[in-house]
């Protein structure tokens, strides 16, 4: 199982990538069993969604399920739901060492959100990491040149980049940033 597998899958997919199309993909390349997605009451001032595994036994959503479960916030819009549960499903391409799986290094992951450190804590890593891996398969790169070309010749501004995509507005202009190049080179 590798993200790279499912980045090739997305660069296939149209301009509008269906996040049921990633889940099903992200569960025949793992060996997950299924991935459900709870909406929950949750503060999205403190966070607007997160992941939960199987591993996560303490938590009465997986002994409830015994899967996979994407938690978001209720009352997200169409946009922000799809980018969170699709960002919480690209998880499953943590390395081990990296989960969050239980209460405790949750509370920590949170913590840390509120007041980073000067290094980032291994839960920390794969939070960046997820972020990058939605973008990139929410935005196929054929996609993202073709926006990228439009953006410059001011065709087309980052809001409709982002009704096109279905993805936050504030998240639009991370995909033309020389980071977004670096971040998918490292990780392809």
């Amino acid at each position: 199982m590798s993200f790279q597998d499912l980045y090739a899958f997305a660069q296939n997919q149209a301009v509008h990538v269906n996040r049921n199309a990633i889940k099903a993909e992200c569960l025949r390349i793992s060996d997950a069993e299924d991935i459900k997605f709870i909406r929950a009451g949750l503060d999205p001032s403190i966070t607007r969604g997160y992941w939960l595994t199987p591993q996560n036994k303490d938590h009465h959503l997986v002994r409830q399920f015994g899967c996979h479960v994407v938690v978001s916030a209720r009352g997200l819009n169409r946009c922000w739901e799809r980018f969170v549960v699709v960002k919480e499903m690209m998880h499953l391409f943590d390395d081990e060492k990296q989960k969050t799986d239980d209460s405790e290094k949750f509370q920590s992951l949170l913590s840390e959100f509120a007041s980073p450190m000067i290094v980032n804590s291994d839960q920390m890593v794969p939070e960046i990491s997820s972020f990058w891996r939605a973008l990139s398969v929410l935005c196929p790169e054929r996609t993202r040149c073709d926006f990228q070309y439009q953006r410059k010749h001011k065709q087309i501004d980052d809001y409709e980049i982002a009704l096109r995509l279905r993805i936050p507005a504030q998240y639009v202009p991370r995909l033309f940033e020389e980071r977004y190049k670096k971040w998918l080179e490292r990780n392809l």
